[in-house]
């Protein structure tokens, strides 16, 4: 737990409206420094870290792509026997002098001087440490990882102070795609566009934000809703603690949320000027409107998926948001509108209902909210190859497959699950959900995080991931038995949450990444239920280092 010191500091930065960062100590851009914010690019090659400097040591945060591929390479694999291994390895499915009498169902070396080890060149934890750190081995230094190679830090930016999250969407015409941070500390979106998953230009950084060799930090261009007279044609400025984000398929609409206010802001992320590839670098979202008259304290907010008869057949549609608040017992739906009649455009999104929550006592203090699409891709997946009139047919009928939605709510902890409407349009307002049912959870549940395991026969499955920061676990509900399957036990303060399959068939790796906000750290835990390890840690990504104010 944290000190009361720490709770005291939290109560100040809620309330901060924007911290100028001065001169200040510049942060250590390859340490993992309260992460708020995880993603994982579509190919798998790199994990996005965004640090938030929630203690103000530093003058501002840091956004890391690490190579994903070598750290996967460091987690251990989980057997059953000897078989499940590889020719120069076996199962340590028994305890032994070399496991210190502990078996870990774990592949082990089967000759030579780590032989039977299952930790390998890291060490074992201590009683003490298991307290507040689980799993069975030290951290992996994010700098100096065992068996060298040099650091698994691909690249790094200085970012804002007090980030909240990262949300990552895929260039339209590639190569690579753009993250988009929401920062508290200057109220600001800031956009650092990544060429993950290819060969990157050897004139272009992997991490590109407008940085120098001499000045590591995303430039003031890369810092967007700060400046009226370029952004947009009603003198706006973000509002204060900007907190969730949301982005429609396309990344062309974002929707953020300001935790201290009733109020949404969207940027317009325009896909003809940004899907181009590396030419159009630099070409930003922009703040556009700012809608108002919400309830207090908006927090979770969630994009509608398209249909794919969106798409296929180029219907005018308006993309939707859900959204949740901490002081109001419903679940509010935002459309956007790209006003291109209009010359210019002033794009704006509009309230186009709301849900009250009634499948809880009382419903208030709703934080993260997800969408699954996975039954209408299902039907859609159906409809026949042909793009005539018979599929066209078919996906229209798939349109009115209701989506799932899933939120956490603290009155009482719990996850809220319902469905949006049936309707027969793929571009029709009506995508209300109706919450019909109510998960009991541990206490302090703060966000939900659809994903993916492998079962015990290998294949993919949904699940909703549910984090709960005060008790220190994350829920894994599976929505077609309809339970919670799994506590996994983490670290203190898990936050930001990353589910993701690397690979195919047998030799695929499920697994998950958390950011650990209180101990600063990436936590990798085991999503595949055919390893004995199935929900627990298995690596520690960074050196954990407690809160000064709790040493």
């Amino acid at each position: 737990m944290l000190s009361p010191r720490v709770f005291a500091l939290t109560g100040s930065l809620l309330a901060v409206g924007c911290f100028d960062p001065g001169e200040g100590v510049d942060p250590p851009l390859e340490r993992i420094y309260f992460p708020v914010g995880v993603a994982v690019s579509p190919g798998g090659s790199r994990l996005y870290v965004a640090s938030s400097n929630f203690d103000l040591q530093y003058n501002g945060g840091a956004l890391q792509a690490f190579d994903l591929e070598r750290v996967v390479a460091l987690v251990p694999r989980g057997c059953r026997s000897d078989a499940d291994c590889s020719g120069d390895e076996r199962c340590d499915d028994t305890p032994t002098a070399d496991n210190g009498g502990v078996h870990s169902h774990w592949c082990v070396p089967a000759a030579g001087p780590l032989a039977g080890k299952p930790c390998g060149l890291l060490p074992e934890k201590s009683e003490a440490a298991l307290v507040t750190q689980p799993g069975r081995c030290g951290y992996v230094s994010a700098t100096s990882p065992p068996g060298g190679g040099g650091s698994l830090v691909r690249a790094s930016v200085g970012i804002g102070a007090f980030a909240t999250d990262v949300l990552y969407r895929s260039r339209p015409n590639g190569p690579g795609g753009r993250l988009f941070i929401p920062v508290r500390g200057d109220a600001t979106l800031h956009y650092v566009d990544v060429l993950d998953d290819s060969e990157a230009d050897p004139g272009v950084h992997e991490l590109y934000c407008g940085q120098t060799s001499g000045d590591p930090n995303c430039d003031d261009a890369h810092r967007r809703g700060d400046d009226p007279e370029e952004e947009n044609t009603r003198g706006l400025r973000l509002a204060q603690e900007p907190f969730g984000i949301a982005g429609s398929d396309d990344g062309s609409a974002l929707v953020i949320t300001h935790q201290t206010e009733g109020t949404a802001s969207l940027f317009v992320n325009d896909a003809a000027a940004w899907g181009d590839g590396v030419s159009s670098l630099g070409v930003g979202p922009k703040l556009e409107f700012a809608l108002g008259g919400l309830p207090r304290r908006a927090i979770g907010v969630a994009a509608l998926p398209d249909a794919a008869l969106v798409a296929e057949a180029g219907l005018y549609h308006q993309p939707g948001f859900l959204v949740t608040f901490r002081d109001a017992a419903e679940v509010r739906l935002l459309r956007y509108f790209d006003d291109s009649a209009s010359q210019p455009p002033r794009p704006f999104i509009s309230s186009a209902g709301t849900v009250g929550i009634t499948a809880n006592s009382l419903g208030f203090d709703s934080r993260g909210i997800a969408i699954d699409p996975g039954p209408r891709r299902r039907c859609e997946a159906t409809c026949p190859a042909d793009t005539g009139d018979a599929r066209s047919a078919c996906l229209t009928e798939c349109s009115g497959v209701p989506l799932g939605v899933f939120a956490a709510n603290r009155t009482p902890s719990s996850l809220l699950i319902g469905r949006t409407r049936p309707n027969q349009s793929a571009t029709s307002s009506d995508d209300l959900p109706a919450f019909y049912d109510s998960i009991p959870l541990t206490f302090g549940p703060s966000r939900v995080i659809l994903g993916e395991v492998l079962t015990a026969t290998g294949e993919r499955a949904t699940r909703v991931f549910v984090v709960c920061f005060d008790s220190r676990k994350i829920g894994v509900y599976d929505p077609e038995g309809r339970r919670i399957e799994k506590w996994i036990e983490t670290g203190r303060g898990p936050h930001a949450f990353a589910p993701f399959i690397h690979g195919q068939g047998p030799g695929a790796r499920a697994l998950g990444y958390v950011g650990h906000f209180t101990d600063s750290y990436v936590g990798v835990i085991e999503l595949d239920q055919r390893s004995p390890s199935y929900g627990t840690q298995v690596l520690m990504l960074g050196r954990p280092s407690p809160p000064r104010t709790s040493k």
